[in-house]
């Protein structure tokens, strides 16, 4: 079994529907050992970029985006991502990366994504109700120059799963186990 910790960035959400430009992940296996480098699957988001994540958000050159293929052209590896075999996938405050796919497979007319997808966030919440339990989280990895950066997806996914492994060591617990003990949703 292996873990896909993921995180997406939108160009705009304009009428409703996201529009991606990075789906960023890492792998690791049950221990929390990665066993690829993070990546940053970049995307030409085909839209325009709301003010706000240019000013606040974007990472990347507008330029470098554009030249980079669609969604509907990096659909099939996304998918192959998060629906291999042994894959457990994993995020941060999920639901609205699911509703960015989402909204992707909308817009290019493809097949809906279907993985099974754990929230890191519910996990902790979870973990914290337990009496006398108190979670000291701290990150003990560097990301080089990007590290300052929120929201570059790759980055965010790995801090994903470092909290995650925090959580989970703590109380000894894999996703699975806390989502089916606590019957989270």
């Amino acid at each position: 079994m292996h873990y896909l910790f993921f995180d997406i960035e939108c160009a705009n959400s304009y009428g409703g529907k996201a529009k991606i430009y990075s789906f960023g992940y890492v792998i690791t296996d049950q221990d929390f050992n990665m066993v690829c480098p993070p990546e940053d699957i970049l995307i030409n988001p085909d839209s325009k970029f709301d003010p706000y994540v240019k000013k606040n958000i974007l990472v990347y050159d507008r330029k470098l985006l554009k030249s980079m293929p669609k969604f509907n052209e990096r659909y099939l590896t996304i998918k192959k991502l998060m629906t291999a075999k042994d894959i457990v996938c994993l995020g941060y405050g999920i639901e609205n990366d699911l509703k960015f796919l989402s909204d992707e497979c909308e817009r290019y007319e493809l097949k809906k994504i279907k993985a099974k997808v754990y929230d890191v966030q519910k996990i902790i919440k979870a973990v914290e109700q337990k009496p006398a339990r108190k979670l000291n989280i701290e990150f003990t990895e560097r990301f080089g120059e990007q590290e300052e950066k929120p929201h570059r997806s790759d980055i965010d996914a790995v801090r994903t799963m470092m909290v995650c492994k925090n959580v989970l060591q703590k109380v000894n617990k894999t996703p699975v186990q806390i989502y089916k003990e606590e019957n989270i949703k």
